[in-house]
This record gives C-alpha cells, structure tokens and sequence, in this order.
C-alpha cells in the first residue's frame, strides 16, 4: 500500500462519524421508518462486497489481504448498522467514534512510534469515552469512569486479533456489547 492510500484509509477511518446523522434523520422519512434507509444503505454496500469478491476487483486503499475476502469498510458498515438499529445513541457515538479515531491513531503509531502502543490508543480511546459518556449519558461518576476503562480496555484488546474478521467490526461490537452488558447488569 502507497503512502497515500494509506493516509486515505486513515481519513476515511476518521469521518465514521458522518454515520452518526443516521439521529438526524426524521423518523419515518417518506412514509418509512429511518432503519429502512439503514438497512437499504447496509444491503447496498453488502452487494457491492459481493460483486467485489466474485469478480475479484479491489478498491482504492484496500489492503492486499482484503481482495480476497471481505474487506474493512462491509465489516466496518455491518457493525455500524447493527450499532444504530439495536444499541443506545450514547452507545453508538462511544463505540462509533471510538472505532473511526482510535484505530487510525494505532496505525500511525504502530507506523511511526511503535513504543506507545497500547498505551496512547488506550489513553484517547479512555478520554473520548469519559467526555462522551459524561456529556451524553445519564451516569454517575463512578459508572462513566468505570464504563471508560472498560470501554477502552475491551476496544484496544479487539484490535489485537488477527482473525478473519476485520478490528473495523471488533473495535465498534467487542466494547459496545461489553459496556451495554455492563449497564444492564448495574442498572
């Protein structure tokens, strides 16, 4: 991968947000419940995936073992959905944002000053959750601190495996169905 495809991966990482207008969408739209467009925008990059796979073209950016199977941005928008459809908004934008800024962040930095990772990563991931919880969430301190380290202590730990199923998707899923069970079982 060039140079610039791969600062173009990290741009595109760090704009996941953008899927966060999915709470400024009215609901219904055109007569249609908002996770219809959801679910609509989802089947339309999964067939895309598809055809990608079987034709066995690859796109801009696209790491050389993702031409053969399913690539960052399927899992990254499977995951997105799933979070928007079933999960709590204070949820989503953690998870979503925690994905979209901190995985970019632990390229460069595995690219660039490989001795601060995990710890960097973990600290950014950490901070971005204890703003966002406190800023979006009904918690006490004690449960947005706790809600924090645990968030970003399952986040980074996701990264690490090298499965077949992209950290894209384990980065958003791993810590939001950590820090929802967490809620559940303190709630």
């Amino acid at each position: 991968m060039t140079e610039e495809e791969r600062l173009t991966r990290r741009i595109i990482h760090s704009i996941v947000w953008i899927v966060l207008v999915y709470y400024l969408i009215p609901d219904p739209l055109f007569g249609y419940p908002r996770s219809f467009f959801l679910v609509l925008v989802l089947a339309i990059v999964l067939v895309f995936e598809g055809f990608r796979l079987y034709f066995g073209f690859s796109v801009y950016g696209m790491r050389e073992y993702e031409k053969r199977q399913f690539a960052s941005y399927a899992w990254a928008s499977l995951a997105a959905a799933i979070t928007l459809l079933f999960f709590p908004m204070h949820l989503a934008f953690v998870c979503l944002l925690g994905m979209g800024l901190i995985d970019p962040l632990i390229g460069e930095i595995q690219h660039h000053k490989p001795e601060l990772y995990p710890y960097v990563p973990f600290l950014a991931w950490l901070f971005l959750a204890l703003f966002l919880l406190s800023l979006l969430g009904d918690f006490s301190l004690p449960m947005i601190i706790t809600l924090s380290i645990i968030g970003a202590t399952s986040a980074i730990l996701a990264e690490y495996p090298t499965l077949r199923i992209d950290d894209d998707f384990l980065m958003i899923i791993v810590p939001l169905f950590v820090l929802r069970g967490i809620e559940l079982i303190l709630a």
